[in-house]
């Protein structure tokens, strides 16, 4: 890296340590920044990620940690693996881990959130609903340095069987004059195609996180299941609080969120915050998939699924009038969630 220097319209090297020079280290230091900071690292690296967690158990049957746990847009779980300086086992170790994760359920990773982080996974996961999360497993290997010996093993495993690697070198460049330190990202597998790289002629970024329905009309247009359509209607012409981005009408006890149900193409992803006495039950006995009611986060709630004009209009008399008087079991959530839909 060069500073600029404009008086004298100059260059000048900037000093380059290597981490330990600078008493950066892997654990304390180096995944600390980033998991404080993992939107601006994670888009320094070219990635669009939610942070799950560090120091991650990928299995009971061993003592090893995740570094950094992600899941990108496509529900793909992301194990980024971090070493300061280079290790010939960095990458046997990261893909030890990534088959370990790869026996996980999607409530597993719901279980590494509180509420109101879940609800930000819920908004990130723009392309596949939350009970998909963890269809495929990516690795980020950061370092240092890479042997030759892994970079090309990092291109057999993805050109002949599809392990998806990323390989992330970085350094540290520091301004004597000012004593400021920089964190310089460069991948070097796989290369960057050119046409990533050249900026389109008369061409602009478009803006992420674009809304994918511009009202509910156009939300439920495409939904295959006519009593999945109809219901959401029928809520929302009741003037039922929803969430158009993603689909979701809410319900509420008390002023407190009970449940969210997300509109899906054949369904409703339902989930129960909170759980109260013989709720399993309660609701094996009046859907029709009794099999998918099941406990979530660690069983201090409950997701299920509605298909048919039955389960919606069992689900709807339970939450609007049959369970307004349940005594909730302790341990419930009794806060009031934060909001991901509030404006930005």
């Amino acid at each position: 890296m060069l500073k600029i220097d404009r008086d004298n319209q100059s260059f000048s090297l900037l000093d380059t340590p290597s981490l330990a020079d600078v008493s950066i280290t892997e654990r304390y230091d180096l995944q600390e920044f980033i998991c404080n900071t993992p939107d601006a690292f994670f888009k320094e690296i070219g990635q669009e990620l939610f942070l799950l967690g560090k120091e991650i158990e990928p299995s009971k049957n061993m003592q090893d940690r995740i570094d950094v746990l992600a899941v990108d847009k496509e529900g793909a779980c992301v194990v980024v693996e971090l070493k300061r300086g280079n290790h010939k086992l960095h990458m046997m170790q990261a893909i030890s881990y990534a088959g370990m994760i790869a026996q996980w359920s999607s409530d597993d990773f719901l279980q590494l959130l509180d509420d109101g982080k879940q609800d930000a996974l819920i908004d990130f996961l723009e392309e596949v609903d939350v009970e998909k999360i963890n269809r495929s497993q990516r690795i980020i290997l950061v370092a240092e340095a890479f042997d030759y010996a892994l970079l090309i093993g990092a291109e057999w495993l993805s050109d002949n069987y599809g392990v998806d690697v990323m390989c992330c070198r970085i350094a540290v460049a520091k301004d004597a004059a000012t004593n400021n330190e920089y964190l310089v990202c460069s991948n070097v597998y796989p290369a960057p195609e050119l046409a990533q790289e050249a900026v389109p002629r008369g061409r602009r970024k478009s803006a992420t996180n674009k809304a994918k329905w511009s009202d509910w009309d156009s939300a439920l247009a495409k939904i295959k299941n006519s009593a999945v359509a109809d219901y959401y209607r029928e809520q929302l012409e009741a003037k039922r609080e929803s969430y158009l981005r993603k689909r979701i009408l809410h319900y509420r006890i008390d002023g407190k969120r009970r449940w969210f149900a997300a509109a899906r193409q054949a369904r409703s992803y339902v989930w129960q915050h909170g759980r109260f006495d013989g709720d399993i039950e309660f609701w094996q006995h009046g859907l029709s998939d009794a099999k998918a009611v099941k406990p979530v986060k660690d069983g201090k709630c409950l997701s299920f699924f509605l298909a048919t004009k039955d389960d919606f209009d069992f689900f709807h008399q339970a939450a609007t009038e049959k369970l307004l008087a349940s005594e909730w079991l302790a341990g419930s959530p009794e806060e009031e969630l934060d909001e991901v839909e509030a404006e930005e």
